[in-house]
Formats: structure tokens, sequence, C-alpha cells
């Protein structure tokens, strides 16, 4: 056995050669051992749980046995807003609950955890309210009956929340539907869109239309009369609200299909100041 070039070893790594010149696995210098191709015909160590190990330090190679993890288990409680467990065989825990909300249920049933859309969150409105943005994507049932005259109130408007109002029991004392700062002072909030009033005694039907009216009060309100020629609100009647900032201003975007029992609507004013 020689060096590749005959020489005494020196800081650089040589090959190592047979007699005949033929390069070897192996070569060395001064300071280190190479080898292109290491096999160990019998390990001392040959479990599956044990790993070679480089020690930077020591320059040595060792061996390290795996941790051993403890199990888990995933539990699944409650039917609705389900609760998921994950512990360990040590007694270490973490729970995640997944509730139900707007327009979205949440329910268990044998472990499988299901999300819903296929029910809408309703809530009915009898009485004068101020509503908030986690009323935002409900459907609002009116009793105008009831409601009697009463004025909802809308949450601070903010791009994104978005109401339905059904009427389910018609009045023929107007209520209104509002901007919480309506006829107030701060920061302008109105309704722009369309309302279409159809005659229920006539083929007759009038549109309002309201465009861009800038920065200012004038169209803060709603007025719903399920028997007026300038408005309208009977039952199966349907208002969709819309909120998004228009030009700079805080905009309740309206969509409202009415109906009224007088013959001849015209003029339609449910759009306007409070």
């Amino acid at each position: 056995m020689k060096t590749s070039d005959s020489a005494a070893l020196s800081a650089s790594l040589k090959v190592i050669e047979d007699g005949l010149g033929n390069d070897s696995a192996l070569s060395l210098s001064t300071a280190a051992v190479k080898v292109e191709s290491l096999q160990i015909n019998t390990p001392v160590f040959s479990g599956s749980s044990d790993v070679l190990v480089w020690d930077s330090t020591a320059k040595s190679v060792g061996f390290r046995t795996l941790p051993a993890f403890d199990a888990v288990t995933a539990t699944v409680t409650g039917t609705s807003n389900p609760v998921l467990t994950v512990a360990d065989t040590a007694g270490s825990s973490s729970t995640v609950t997944f509730n139900s909300g707007t327009n979205i249920q949440v329910s268990n049933s044998s472990g499988t955890i299901t999300f819903d859309n296929s029910t809408q969150t309703v809530n009915n409105i009898t009485t004068g309210v101020t509503l908030t943005a986690a009323d935002s994507g409900k459907t609002h049932f009116i009793d105008a009956n009831t409601l009697s005259g009463g004025t909802i109130v809308l949450p601070t408007a903010a791009a994104g929340l978005h109401f339905k109002f059904v009427i389910v029991d018609a009045s023929s004392t107007a209520f209104k539907i509002a901007t919480n700062n309506a006829a107030g002072s701060g920061t302008v909030q109105r309704f722009i869109g369309k309302v279409v009033v159809n005659s229920t005694t006539d083929d007759q039907v009038a549109v309002q239309k309201v465009i861009n009216t800038g920065n200012t009060f004038d169209n803060d309100t709603l007025s719903i009369d399920g028997d007026a020629a300038t408005s309208g609100g009977n039952e199966g009647d349907v208002i969709h609200l819309h909120c998004a900032t228009i030009s700079a201003v805080a905009t309740w975007v309206v969509d409202a299909r009415l109906t009224t029992t007088n013959a001849n609507p015209s003029s339609i004013a449910v759009i306007g100041a409070s």
C-alpha cells in the first residue's frame, strides 16, 4: 500500500493505492481519514430506534436512541358547537371549540364534525331596536304591526356589512330604518340605491332612485308605510342593505322591493332625511 504520489503523508489527503497503482476508497493525511464508501457488516447497535450521529467536537461517530413519543388520541364531544380534544398518554391535552356563527351551523355526530350553511340565522324584530355589526348577514323578520311606528337603527356603517329585512306583518303606521347618527353630526352615513313600489290594488308601479348625494345627511333614513302613495311595506316585501365606502362616504346601498295598498304609488320617498 502506498500514497498516490509515493511520498510521505502531508496535510493534504492522498488516495491510498495498492502495489499495482489501483486506487482504494481510502484517503489519508496527517490530520484526517476519508472513506469514499464505508460498510459496517456487524453494527454494534442495530435497533430501529438507534441512529448514528456525528460529534463535531470529538470528531467521532456515535449513536443516539430516538426519543419515544407518547401516543395521542382525538375525541369530539358535544352535539352543537363541538369540542375537539387532543391528548397524550402523559396527560397533556389541547382543545379546539368549533362555534356556530351567522348562517353557519357546526355539529357533531359520532365524532364527525359537520359545517353547514343550509339555513340562515334569523332575528325577529317587534319593537324599536339598535342592531350591531354582529347582526350583519342575518335575515331580520319585521312585524310592522307590533313595531307600531318604531325605528330600527343600523350599526355604524362599515364596508362589508349587509342586512336583509323581510316584512312579515304589515301596518298602516310608518316605521323607519335609520343610520345610527341620523339627523346628527359627525361622520356622514347615508343611503343610496333604488326602491321599487307596486300597488296591490291597481296595476301601478313607481320607482325611487337615489344616487351619490355627497357628504350630507340628506338621505339617512328609510320610511316604510304599507298604505302610503310615496312608500310601501307589506307582507313579503324585502329590503337588502349592503354597506360600502363610496366617494369616501360610508354608504348603505339599498335594493328594496315593496308593495302598497295605495292604488297610485308615485313620487316615492322611502329614502330621505329623518
